[in-house]
Formats: structure tokens, C-alpha cells, sequence
């Protein structure tokens, strides 16, 4: 993914924490109108499968957010979930300068809205010439936002303290890495990816939204999380928490994909809590991609 619109040099770029400013401000609007429906009378759509849902509230958070957007900082561009990517609009557009770019997902954990979980959260992450710099989480139901610009992480507010990645006995890891795109393309690899996690580590969980199993994983609450095919609204966000969060990641390119991309454009993914690295997880992810360069 390349970026196509400018600001004007004549314009500077605002700082990050003001960008993460507009970014909260935007991700509240959007988590006010989500807290105020009734989540027990949902209608569902399908995108392309049963395992890919999206509803009328998906689009109508997302306009909600690029509207605030597009008030605070109406020459950003921003790449959406469900509207793509929205060029930079006004004057500016053509000329030369920094990209700021907003990735927007505006409900992450769609599955779980709509059965009425509060395991969703909204997430935004800012990036200036494919460099992050900002992003905000936040989960309207569970009362959590994380968020960062370049200082620390914080939770709710208070800096999360940076927290060292457990052994593998110990480890909680957050994943549904071996998920069913997985298991139908490389059936043998996913059964040996799911009977190695289960048996190395303490405990493996999913819980169906990447941007909050990066954020508990920031804050410390896990020690891990990976997924194989991801969108880069699912993660510009979680990724750039994590990190100041004192966490570190790894990714892989997949099938087709280029190794020399931001990492937050990458479709495949294992971080964790500490600069510590969880070896059985990168070994895993290495293998498969392998499999994927030998499916080319």
C-alpha cells in the first residue's frame, strides 16, 4: 500500500500527541453512538463467508469517525474497514509534503457485537509517511481506551508499565492463529500449529478482535498474540500501543505480499509484551511461510 496525497510543506503536520488527540476524539464520538444501541436486536450481512460479518452499525461508525476526522483535519487521508481508502480533500491535495494517514477500523470484533459481547473496540491508528505515530483502542462496553502518541502507553489515562514476555510454561498467548483460512489452505500445518501452542504454553485464548488482544497484550494482561492474515486497520493501532508499551514485533510478508512494507501493512504477525521473544511462535510463522512461498 502506497500513500498518495500530501499536506502542503507550508502546513505543518500537527504533532503526535495532537494527532492522537483528533484520533480520541473521533474513536468517542463513534463509541457514544455504539454504547446507545440496543445490541440484542442486531441484523447481520455477510461479506464473503458465515466467518465474515459486518452491520448497518460497522458503516454507520465508520462515517461517524471520518466525519470528526475530516472537521479536525480535513487534509488527512484515511483507510477505512468498510469505505477503502478516502484521499486527502481541500486545497492541499497535490502538493508536496508529509502524509498523515488515519487507519480506521470502526468496529473490530464484529462477530462479537453482533452476538452481544463486549469483547469490540474501536480502532485508529495515525501514521505520517507510513510511519506510526499514534493510535487509540477503545472498547465502549468494557470502559477501556488505550492509547499512545510518543510518550508512554497508557491505559485509561495511566502509563502502562512495561512488562518482560513470561517463559512458554507460564505464557497466556491471545490467537486464533490457525484459524479456518489457515486450516483450509494447509491442513497439516494448522493441526501441528494448534497442537504445539496448546502443549507449550500455559493457555491459549481468542478473543475475536486483534486490536484488543494487542492491547491486553500491551498493558501486560497476556504475553503474546499472532495472527496469520490481517488487515492493517485491525493493527496500526495495536501495533504502535504495543510498542511504546516496551512490547516488540515480528512479521511476515505471506503469499504475496513485500517483505520491505511498514510492519503494520504486513498480513501476518506475532508480538509480544517484552522485547523477549516466544521462539515456538516466530518457528511457527516461519514455517508457514515457507508454505505460503512454496504455494506461490
Amino acid at each position: 500500500m502506497t500513500t498518495t496525497t500530501a499536506r502542503p510543506s507550508s502546513n505543518p503536520v500537527p504533532t503526535p500527541a495532537e494527532l492522537l488527540d483528533i484520533a480520541l476524539a473521533s474513536a468517542d464520538r463513534a463509541a457514544d453512538y455504539l454504547r446507545a444501541l440496543d445490541r440484542d436486536h442486531l441484523a447481520r450481512e455477510y461479506k464473503t463467508s458465515s466467518h465474515d460479518i459486518v452491520t448497518e452499525h460497522d458503516r454507520k461508525s465508520e462515517e461517524i469517525i471520518v466525519s470528526e476526522l475530516r472537521r479536525l483535519l480535513p487534509t488527512c487521508r484515511i483507510v477505512g474497514e468498510e469505505g477503502g481508502e478516502r484521499p486527502a480533500e481541500g486545497p492541499s491535495v497535490g502538493s508536496d509534503g508529509p502524509v498523515v494517514s488515519f487507519y480506521v477500523d470502526p468496529i473490530d470484533g464484529t462477530s462479537n457485537f453482533a452476538a452481544g459481547l463486549p469483547l469490540f473496540c474501536i480502532s485508529i491508528g495515525v501514521a505520517v509517511d507510513d510511519e506510526l505515530v499514534a493510535g487509540v483502542i477503545d472498547a465502549p462496553i468494557l470502559g477501556s481506551v488505550f492509547a499512545a502518541a510518543d510518550g508512554p502507553a497508557l491505559h485509561n489515562g495511566t502509563p502502562i508499565e512495561p512488562r518482560c514476555t513470561r517463559a512458554p510454561a507460564d505464557a497466556l498467548i491471545l490467537s486464533g492463529a490457525a484459524g479456518h483460512r489457515m486450516s483450509k489452505q494447509f491442513p497439516e500445518l494448522s493441526g501441528r500449529m494448534n497442537r504445539q501452542m496448546h502443549t507449550a504454553f500455559s493457555a491459549v485464548r481468542h478473543l475475536g478482535s486483534a486490536a484488543l488482544e494487542l492491547a491486553y497484550v500491551a498493558a501486560g494482561w497476556a504475553d503474546a498474540t499472532a495472527l496469520t492474515t490481517i488487515n492493517s486497520w485491525d493493527i496500526a493501532a495495536g501495533f504502535h500501543i504495543l510498542q511504546r508499551a516496551g512490547g516488540s514485533v515480528r512479521t511476515w510478508p505471506g503469499r504475496d505480499g513485500d517483505a520491505s512494507l511498514p510492519a503494520f501493512l504486513q498480513p501476518a504477525y506475532v508480538a509480544c509484551s517484552g522485547p523477549e521473544r516466544l521462539e515456538l511462535l516466530d518457528e511457527l510463522f516461519d514455517d508457514l511461510q515457507e508454505a505460503r512461498d512454496a504455494d506461490r
